[in-house]
């Protein structure tokens, strides 16, 4: 047990909430992980919140449960039923034996949906369509407003039978809560609408209810919404007025808010390095003030635990609260208490966890491959029987993941990497508007690296000579891949270097400081944040940029969360956008004109002043080098880019899991 800090003593110091004790600041905020098995407790979930608690988190919130009757049959775990109590019991019982309070969390989007298409049944406080989906919901009786509060009581009692320290009403993020709250999105005329007092009713109704039906000792947090920057939604005014409706309960344990809304500022509430960072805790201390006395937990965009230390130190808050930087390293904590920050495995902000599981996948994490494994926490390699020579070709964050994880296993790892430095694409990325977070990716690989001795020998591609004269036993190909020649470009300047490749373009002009006449267009067959984090770049080198897709949008690959980001950001510093179209191969390229067509119409528009063309395209596995190295007889291994184009994702899984057993 983390006991203090001589680094962070107010972040690592105890603190009083309610009727309990937590060991520190640190609260693992709500994170959906879809380790459920059809509504089932399962142990992936258990070993999940178990790692958190055992890295050091004091208190832990779940993701929603199944707490309403017509929750049934979502991909949530079923309290409702009261099928799972042995299940939930188990779960608390295991996450309390490392002094962490277990809390779940009350939630039902009700009209809300960030996926493709409507919602299935949906409910609100009135017929008014959702703002980003545009489903128009059950408006709820005042009967069925009695059943939903009845349903959750049930449920939150039955959770506190199996042992759980609380519950956190998740009233924020545009849900059924919200839009009760928000004249938006409630015209009712009964008591659940009308004034502010009326529209936070339900909310109101149920924490009093929670405190009469679970007793003094169990905890109720509940998490607000601060701005959701919706038209006649709730500002900082209307968000320190429902504080205050809420605070007269006396019967909450502590608060917290979140920004944003089911509208097209549902990036709110994931902010991203794009902008600053811990961006709302001194709005949540203002908000604050409206309830005092009521313990406030920070949350947003904080990831290091200096931040957390200056928030507790200063008195912004009192909990520090993290999702997205606890999934990527639940020992978090641990490090932090023991000076061993180095050894943090630092959240990115790329949100790919959320991608994963609003698409229905389980929880995954670009910078953490062993999410949800029962010994996640503080993991390190165990030594193998025998030590294998292993060559890694390529030092991009596929290789290293691999090089690092088989050193630790007692291995002889040599890198041969083409680069004078490692990182591969991700070092080339970490250079663009809000890429600086992706060092921390190859920053902890390479500082891991050391720590077991491997070889790195860096500044020059690897030859097959070069590889067989280590006399590998097994070599891991991870040399990436390269965009493929646009078909319209003149096939005489292939290899050429006039027309670069994107990341050519970025790596060729990162040291340019005035900037350059003329407009710079990008092709985009590649649809994810890098390409238009590459746009935002050249904006500073030229005049003017233009990006051109055949797609019908931008950023098909990237989560919701993040295209949203994306288009703001661009069309707020004035990037064109040409979406449906492509450049023709009539186009005079060497003479800065470049004709764009319809792709369905064939419809042209012709760009003049063109001082740069460049292409984000598919890219081409460089696998080389794997054919001649079977036939040499080595057991060769292809991983990352090297065997398919993909995401960071599967590059450090690909390259962990590797590391693992060669």
């Amino acid at each position: 047990m983390i006991e203090t800090s001589d680094s962070y003593p107010h972040l690592f110091s105890k603190f009083q909430l309610g009727s309990r004790q937590l060991k520190n600041r640190i609260v693992h905020a709500a994170m959906s992980t879809r380790y459920q098995s059809n509504g089932a407790v399962t142990d992936r979930l258990i070993a999940y919140h178990v790692n958190r608690a055992k890295g050091g988190a004091a208190m832990t919130v779940t993701e929603p449960l199944a707490t309403l009757a017509h929750q049934a049959g979502a991909a949530r775990v079923d309290v409702y039923s009261n099928r799972n109590s042995e299940g939930l019991r188990r779960w608390a019982d295991a996450v309390e034996a490392h002094d962490c309070r277990l809390v779940a969390q009350l939630q039902d989007a009700g009209r809300g949906r960030h996926e493709e298409g409507r919602v299935n049944a949906p409910i609100g406080a009135s017929a008014l369509p959702d703002d980003l989906s545009w489903t128009v919901p059950h408006a709820l009786s005042t009967f069925e407003i009695e059943k939903l509060v009845a349903d959750f009581l049930r449920s939150a009692k039955l959770l506190a039978e199996a042992g759980f320290a609380g519950v956190e009403i998740s009233a924020g993020h545009g849900h059924i809560f919200h839009q009760f709250m928000s004249a938006h999105s409630n015209r009712r005329d009964d008591r659940y609408g009308g004034d502010l007092a009326g529209r936070t009713r339900l909310l109101t109704e149920l924490i009093t209810g929670l405190r009469s039906e679970c007793g003094k000792d169990f905890l109720i947090g509940v998490k607000l919404p601060g701005e959701d920057g919706v038209e006649g939604g709730v500002d900082m005014a209307e968000a320190a007025r429902i504080t205050t409706l809420v605070h007269a309960t006396g019967a909450v344990d502590y608060l917290t808010y979140c920004w944003g809304s089911h509208a097209e500022t549902l990036d709110w509430h994931l902010p991203d390095v794009h902008g600053p960072r811990v961006p709302y805790v001194e709005k949540i201390q203002e908000l604050g003030r409206s309830a005092p006395g009521i313990p406030l937990g920070a949350l947003g965009l904080i990831t290091d635990p200096n931040e957390g230390e200056r928030i507790v130190r200063d008195g912004l808050a009192d909990l520090v609260m993290m999702g997205r930087p606890l999934v990527t390293d639940p020992a978090w904590g641990v490090k932090a208490s023991q000076g061993r920050e180095a050894q943090i495995r630092y959240c990115v902000s790329c949100n790919t966890c959320w991608q994963m599981i609003s698409t229905n996948s389980t929880l995954q994490c670009d910078n953490n491959p062993r999410v949800g494994l029962a010994d996640e926490a503080d993991w390190w390699p165990a030594a193998a029987q025998s030590a294998t020579r292993v060559v890694v070709v390529g030092a991009g964050i596929a290789g290293l993941e691999a090089a690092w994880v088989a050193a630790g296993r007692g291995c002889k790892v040599t890198v041969i990497g083409a680069s004078d430095e490692v990182g591969g694409k991700a070092r080339i990325q970490a250079l663009l508007p809000g890429g600086e977070s992706l060092s921390s990716i190859y920053d902890f690989q390479k500082l891991s690296a050391d720590r077991y001795g491997v070889d790195f020998r860096l500044g020059a591609p690897a030859t097959l000579e070069d590889i067989l004269a280590l006399d590998p036993q097994t070599v891991i190909l991870a040399t990436g891949a390269t965009p493929s020649w646009p078909g319209f470009l003149p096939d005489d300047y292939r290899g050429e270097g006039v027309f670069p490749d994107l990341r050519e373009a970025v790596a060729m002009l990162a040291g340019f400081s005035v900037r350059q006449p003329g407009l710079a267009v990008i092709f985009d067959q590649d649809q994810t944040a890098f390409t238009y984090a590459a746009a935002e770049f050249l904006l500073d080198k030229f005049e003017k940029v233009l990006l051109v897709t055949p797609r019908e949008r931008l950023g098909n690959v990237e989560a919701l969360v993040n295209r949203q980001g994306i288009y703001r950001r661009l069309y707020k510093k004035g990037v064109e956008v040409v979406v449906l179209s492509e450049p023709r191969a009539t186009s005079r390229f060497e003479d800065g004109e470049v004709t764009l067509a319809n792709i369905y119409t064939g419809e042209e528009r012709v760009l003049t002043d063109v001082s740069l063309f460049t292409y984000a395209t598919p890219r081409t596995p460089n696998d080389a080098l794997f054919e001649p190295l079977r036939a040499a007889g080595v057991d060769v291994h292809l991983i990352g880019d090297c065997f398919a184009p993909r995401f960071a994702l599967n590059a450090t899984q690909e390259g962990h899991k590797i590391g693992g057993c060669v």
